[in-house]
């Protein structure tokens, strides 16, 4: 441990560090105890989170897409509190650094070696220092958001079923007269995402102890209430692109917790249009339309507003 203030502030280092270089060295122990903390919180976090998975897993057995919905969100949780851990691991690797071409120089210092080059080593200090400094700006900015999705994990009780309004009207569907309805439609209180009939086909055969009809289906899969799109928009971008990758994608829970993190902060994008997307490609098509002013080419699906777009997120 570099608690010797003397040392630091000795004329080797003086001659050679600035003062932020200095000022570092002398939170260097600080540091390090601050970083160690924080792996002790994430430990903590990881047992409250394998808690809950292990509790909630059993609530949701007769409900498929809370599921399907609540395992994906095990995953991209317990893949951030990963994260995090890797962070607080690489900068305290970096600091371990520092501290051992500290220690070299200190200790050469010392000795009073005519034949030692100072520069050399001061050099290589400076330039760890310099790096470290910039990956814990980096790291708190990127566990800020693995926080985010950690704590909304723990925060979050159970409770989003959604009890059609009476102005829906599918009863008359089945099997015989159901065609593909490749619409989404934007309510003041719900979204109607769009779905094919072989996916609602697919769900019956799926889960038959589940979804005895048609109807069944698409209140379950197909509508949800548009709080759960609009109360944490972040999260909610960040959960349905993730959705879409691991679920619809198959893609690996590293890709789909990259991917997901790159859309959770784009406010242009709103994330029942992520849920409504049945591929990657449909959600790259629509953002590349909507950079280009181009929304009225988009052709997967066609968006109805009814409500008041400014009053959706």
């Amino acid at each position: 441990m570099m608690n010797n203030n003397v040392q630091i502030k000795d004329f080797v280092f003086t001659q050679y560090l600035n003062d932020e270089e200095i000022h570092f060295l002398l939170e260097f122990d600080n540091k390090q105890e601050s970083v160690n903390k924080q792996i002790k919180v994430a430990e903590d976090k990881k047992e409250k989170v394998l808690i809950k998975i292990s509790d909630s897993k059993k609530k949701l057995e007769n409900d498929p897409r809370q599921l399907r919905d609540f395992i994906n969100n095990s995953e991209s949780v317990l893949e951030s509190i990963e994260r995090i851990y890797s962070n607080l691991n690489d900068l305290l690797n970096l600091y371990r650094d520092i501290e051992k071409l500290f220690l070299i120089v200190a200790e050469k210092s010392d000795l009073k070696l005519e034949n030692y080059n100072f520069e050399q080593d001061i050099n290589r200090l400076k330039e760890v220092i310099k790096k470290a400094s910039s990956m814990e700006i980096s790291i708190n900015i990127d566990n800020e958001k693995n926080y985010l999705i950690v704590n909304s994990f723990l925060d979050k009780t159970l409770k989003y079923n959604f009890n059609n309004e009476k102005n829906v009207d599918f009863r008359t569907l089945n099997l015989d007269n159901l065609q593909d309805n490749l619409v989404l439609k934007i309510y003041e209180k719900r979204v109607e995402l769009p779905y094919t009939k072989k996916e609602v086909e697919d769900f019956l055969e799926t889960y038959p102890d589940n979804y005895k009809t048609v109807q069944d289906v698409i209140a379950k899969e197909f509508m949800i209430h548009i709080s759960l799109f609009n109360k944490h928009p972040v999260l909610s971008r960040f959960k349905e692109a993730y959705y879409l990758c691991r679920t619809k994608e198959m893609m690996s829970v590293f890709d789909s917790f990259n991917y997901a993190k790159s859309i959770m902060f784009r406010s242009e994008i709103s994330s029942y249009i992520i849920a409504a997307c049945k591929s990657k490609r449909q959600l790259e098509d629509y953002i590349y339309c909507l950079e280009n002013n181009k929304l009225d080419e988009y052709k997967h699906f066609k968006i109805i507003f009814n409500v008041n777009p400014l009053a959706v997120k």
